[in-house]
């Protein structure tokens, strides 16, 4: 649900002119299921993306909303909607792995970038990581400067000097912190800083009260990369459930992007 809340406000801060010429929107499905869309996006799965859906009656509110468009649906824990989706013409994809741990301090991660807290007037910093560490669209830069400073954000960067070269998120939301948006300039790769942000922002929800913190990333498969979820190990979170993705039959259903405006990075 943290996550939810996190994709629900960000995608409620995009600009009204890009929102426009993307056509990004969001429709709450209720009982905190929530369903997002970035048209000019399409190949990316997390931004056309059906999150918590548990009943039927969500499931026929979603096909309208996407269309024909390329999209992921990925019901809730508890839910048992496997039937319904496959009758509705979906089939399973690439699936995401849950982790989750306190927020017991981590050892000191070792990397020669310096890793702060950042607000508004370095919101650009944390949008230009990652805008390159995606290769998204640079208008994208315009909506992501919109999250350092506001409500339930902590957002971080890592610099060398000046130039910043790597951004990671944390989103509170009552007593769980959800860590996503983590993201790393090419040329400041293998340097530890996605190490030393997660740290950086288990340290932080400690001290917003946090008492547990949350994260995702793709499943371990033997033709994929796995950086990221190793760090997530590195940092203590252990594993608790595979996030099932479904997608229509016509697309292709392990396709699923790892570029997340709430997940975790390339390697770093």
């Amino acid at each position: 649900m943290a996550e939810i809340e996190a994709l629900r406000i960000n995608f409620a801060a995009v600009p009204a002119e890009l929102a426009a010429d993307f056509g990004v929107a969001s429709l709450d499905l209720g009982d905190g299921a929530l369903a997002v869309r970035v048209s000019a996006a399409a190949e990316n799965a997390y931004l056309n993306h059906a999150l918590g859906v548990s009943t039927v009656e969500q499931l026929d509110a979603v096909g309208p909303f996407y269309g024909d468009s390329h999209h992921a649906v990925s019901p809730a824990p508890s839910a048992r909607l496997d039937a319904e989706l496959i009758e509705r013409g979906y089939e399973p994809g690439y699936a995401w792995m849950k982790f989750a741990r306190g927020v017991e301090p981590l050892e000191p991660a070792p990397t020669d970038l310096v890793v702060c807290e950042i607000d508004r007037d370095r919101a650009a910093d944390f949008a230009r990581c990652v805008v390159e560490g995606f290769e998204t669209p640079p208008r994208f830069g315009d909506w992501l400067a919109q999250l350092p400073g506001r409500d339930g954000w902590h957002c971080f960067a890592a610099y060398e000097g000046d130039e910043p070269a790597a951004s990671g998120a944390l989103f509170v939301c009552e007593d769980v912190g959800w860590c996503g948006i983590a993201a790393t300039r090419s040329a400041f790769r293998r340097r530890g800083a996605q190490s030393a942000i997660l740290a950086a922002r288990v340290r932080r929800a400690a001290e917003l009260g946090c008492t547990l913190v949350v994260t995702e990333t793709g499943e371990l498969v033997d033709d994929r990369p796995s950086n990221s979820y190793r760090n997530i190990l590195r940092a203590g979170f252990e594993p608790q459930y595979l996030r099932a993705n479904y997608f229509p039959k016509a697309s292709d259903p392990g396709a699923v992007s790892q570029v997340k405006t709430t997940g975790s990075s390339r390697p770093a």
